[in-house]
């Protein structure tokens, strides 16, 4: 038994990952700028007026929207996987089992991300959780969702952070600004070490976009668009209306007070930062939605090369950080020091688009992307043949 070839995969969950992919390069380009002072969400409190119109945009459509989106996609591939193992007949343990070796070899992969190229990976907490979510998902049905929902305070710890950052003095990672690539891979392994050690507690907040995926793959909410219309609709219309007012109070504060000159009372910064990271979730599911209605109805070629690099999500996840590490570190163009975030944003979205044909590329081929190669050969790509009990 094989797994489900390129052509026949769902466009709207891919074009979904794709555009999540931008979502969080974008949101990602604090851990690359460094030598001025964070305000609310990482943003740097000093810059021009592009560069704090470039942030104010990304606050309100990107910071807090695209990891959850990527999560409840992440959920939403394993219920899939787990949905297809029901149907082929193969038992729990050899769905375990294989399960256990994909997301092992996908630990490795983030750990020598981590390591190697960049301090904010999201693949070693997204293995660890997404572990826990396959240990849960063949269990009764409400094992998940229950716990997605005690997960979801979790969420409010990381938005308490995003609201108050700016009163702590930081002016940006460790390993952004290390002299030598050397000594920034000193930094990004001890931070991957305590990573791996911490990751299932530090991390449990994932456990909640990523059950909401798992459960939307249930009823094939992003494959079967026209009898989940009905759904899909109101969601991706509130989600995202949701999403885009929750991201306002603490926007405003990056847009009027940045340095804190008026706003500095923690609690009120905190609840805002909370505001902001729960209304995500709205916001994810909503793009989700949109990006289904949007692929059933549109082949525009745009729209294709976005779902193919979707498709081969994991290997342009890794690319985008080696072409940030060439440009951002004191080590290499020190970018970092140099530019705001409007000119690095710029950059981000060329270096997306740039992928973009490459992706088109290899989709045309049938082929996937060398990392979606490697995690299959190593990890196995389907079930096996006789499934047994």
């Amino acid at each position: 038994m094989t797994s489900l070839p390129l052509a026949r995969r769902a466009a709207g969950p891919d074009l979904a990952r794709g555009l999540s992919l931008l979502g969080i390069a974008l949101a990602n380009m604090v851990g690359w700028l460094h030598g001025r002072e964070w305000t609310v969400l990482l943003k740097q409190q000093d810059g021009t007026g592009l560069d704090r119109t470039a942030d104010v945009l990304i606050a309100l459509l990107v910071d807090n929207r695209g990891f959850p989106l990527f999560a409840l996609l992440f959920g939403y591939g394993i219920g899939v996987l787990h949905r297809r193992s029901v149907e082929r007949g193969e038992g729990t343990r050899r769905f375990l089992a294989r399960m256990g070796r994909r997301h092992l070899v996908l630990l490795g992969i983030g750990l020598a991300h981590a390591i190697l190229l960049f301090s904010g990976d999201i693949l070693v907490a997204y293995a660890l959780i997404g572990m826990l979510v396959v240990l849960l998902i063949p269990r009764n049905r409400f094992a998940l969702p229950l716990a997605g929902v005690i997960a979801l305070p979790a969420l409010g710890v990381w938005g308490w952070v995003d609201g108050t950052i700016g009163l702590s003095g930081q002016s940006g990672y460790a390993a952004a600004s290390a002299p030598t690539y050397l000594a920034s891979v000193q930094i990004r392994a001890e931070g991957a070490v305590r990573e791996l050690a911490t990751g299932l507690i530090t991390d449990i907040a994932l456990l909640t976009p990523m059950a909401m995926g798992t459960v939307a793959a249930r009823i094939h909410l992003l494959e079967r668009v026209v009898p989940n219309r009905d759904l899909l609709v109101p969601m991706a219309r509130w989600g995202l209306l949701v999403g885009l007012l929750g991201a306002m109070p603490l926007t405003a504060v990056l847009l009027v007070d940045p340095g804190h000159a008026h706003l500095d009372n923690a609690v009120v910064l905190g609840v805002l930062g909370i505001l902001h990271q729960i209304t995500g979730l709205a916001g994810a599911l909503g793009l989700a939605a949109a990006a289904a209605l949007v692929a059933h109805r549109s082949t525009g070629v745009m729209l294709r090369g976005i779902a193919a690099l979707g498709a081969v999500s994991l290997s342009a996840y890794i690319a985008q950080s080696v072409l940030y590490l060439a440009l951002f570190p004191p080590y290499a163009l020190d970018l970092g020091a140099r530019l705001g975030s409007a000119a690095t944003a710029g950059i981000v979205v060329l270096g997306w688009l740039g992928m973009i044909p490459l992706a088109l590329a290899l989709h045309r081929r049938g082929r996937r992307g060398p990392l979606e190669h490697l995690l299959r050969r190593l990890a196995g790509s389907a079930a096996p043949k006789e499934a047994r009990p």
